[in-house]
């Protein structure tokens, strides 16, 4: 019989035994209070197994304990009141997990199924569906494993004792699907700017912890997109926005921000995989991935809501439509440096040129608009004015008839996307449903 530090399914990455047992819970006699017992579905097979190899079920089963002792280096006061512990509880088809995988030793046979039952709690190591990506995500997002590695936490707050209120109702869908997913179900209680969700479960903190990487105590610089999510990975993601994430209800932009460098990269290479327009910006000890509103249908497309809030207000910036038009096409001829000087330009009225300070409507530093100011007059051989305003910046405009006929002629201007109509809205949000 192999020690517990020689068991190779420890360095399995894909384990649930090494996911729900730790050296540290290996320390005396007491390992079963600190390691689960499961409910045992292959009862049978263990009993008719152990009479063929012992030619006796109640001499294997003493064997077991034997090995037990071998295993985990831990002298029993009597091996026969242990065998009598152990007997009565495998009795009731529950088993300690330890003691399952010394039998699994024993008799030279895998004993962990496909679905691990401790207790009501039900995990299934091999099924990773869109329900698990998400709630992964929003674990990343507002919520955190407690450094004891016992009690899940979720957050959510609101300044807004109205707005408040779709919090409680998120909290609720969560709970749905923690008990759809995991069988086991959290409490959810109200402080004065916050609902909070509860989840006291050690072995599904490990699991979440092992499986997905969510780290226990702080995580806020270390967290990440997990690779065996992948499939699933618009989920994540919505996860994320719907608990770290804002949707502004007047501007239509989106934004998440964090202090991880590793999954802002990641959400940005998620982005440009699915032409999401955004910009990162450097904010006071974090980063922040702006998305805009010329992507917001995409992004309605690809990620969505799922929290009620944050859901309302896409919807409503989904049914009124883009504010600003966008480059559509253009001559073909045009050269790369001119494609990108075009994004900036907007034909008015009459002889009128109007020119963006930055792309998506935000605006960049004075440095920045000089230089782009700059660029545009020598490219199209052309004078920009600049007219002074009680704003953060100035406005510039062409006024010439001629370069404006010119962007007519070569150049399309339109809105990146059209206004949602009620069956379309539905047939958008519907993805969103968990």
């Amino acid at each position: 019989m192999i020690t517990y530090k020689e068991d190779k399914l420890l360095k399995d990455k894909n384990s649930i035994y090494a996911c729900l047992v730790k050296k540290k819970d290996i320390k005396d006699k007491n390992f079963t209070l600190r390691t689960p017992t499961l409910n045992i579905k292959n009862k049978d097979i263990i009993i008719k197994l152990t009479k063929k190899k012992y030619g006796n079920f109640d001499k294997g089963f003493l064997e077991f304990i034997k090995n037990l002792e071998v295993y985990t280096k831990i002298k029993f006061v009597s091996i026969y009141k242990a065998k009598y512990r152990y007997l009565k509880l495998f009795n009731k088809s529950k088993a300690n997990i330890i003691f399952l995988r010394v039998i699994s030793l024993c008799l030279n046979e895998s004993l962990f199924g496909d679905v691990i039952e401790i207790n009501n709690l039900r995990l299934c190591p091999k099924k990773i569906n869109r329900n698990i990506s998400y709630l992964v995500g929003v674990i990343n997002g507002d919520g955190h494993l407690r450094k004891s590695e016992t009690l899940l936490e979720i957050t959510d707050g609101q300044s807004d004792k109205e707005k408040l209120k779709s919090s409680k109702e998120y909290f609720e869908i969560i709970d749905e699907l923690i008990k759809k997913e995991f069988n086991v179900s959290g409490k959810k209680f109200k402080t004065e700017n916050e609902w909070r969700y509860n989840l006291n479960n050690k072995w599904l903190c490990r699991y979440i912890n092992y499986f997905f990487k969510v780290p226990f105590g702080r995580k806020s610089e270390i967290i990440y997109f997990p690779n065996n999510l992948k499939k699933y990975e618009s989920e994540f993601w919505r996860g994320i926005m719907d608990t770290d994430g804002f949707i502004d209800e007047k501007t239509k932009s989106i934004k998440i921000k964090s202090n991880s460098n590793k999954l802002i990269k990641q959400f940005e290479g998620f982005c440009s995989r699915n032409k999401i327009s955004f910009y990162t910006k450097e904010e006071k000890e974090a980063k922040a991935v702006n998305l805009f509103s010329e992507s917001l249908y995409k992004y309605a497309e690809v990620i969505g809501f799922s929290h009620p809030r944050k859901k309302n207000i896409l919807i409503q910036h989904l049914k009124r439509g883009p504010n600003y038009k966008v480059l559509i096409s253009y001559n073909k001829d045009f050269d790369r440096d001119t494609i990108h000087l075009l994004k900036y330009l907007r034909p008015y009225k009459k002889n009128i040129t109007y020119i963006k300070q930055g792309l998506y409507h935000q605006n960049g530093s004075k440095e920045e608009t000089k230089k782009l100011i700059r660029n545009i007059e020598e490219r199209f051989k052309i004078e920009a004015t600049e007219v002074k305003r009680p704003r953060r910046s100035n406005h510039f405009y062409i006024c010439s008839e001629k370069f404006r006929k010119f962007l007519i002629e070569n150049v399309i201007y339109g809105l990146p996307w059209q206004p949602l109509n009620k069956q379309e809205l539905n047939n958008i949000s519907r993805r969103w449903i968990l």
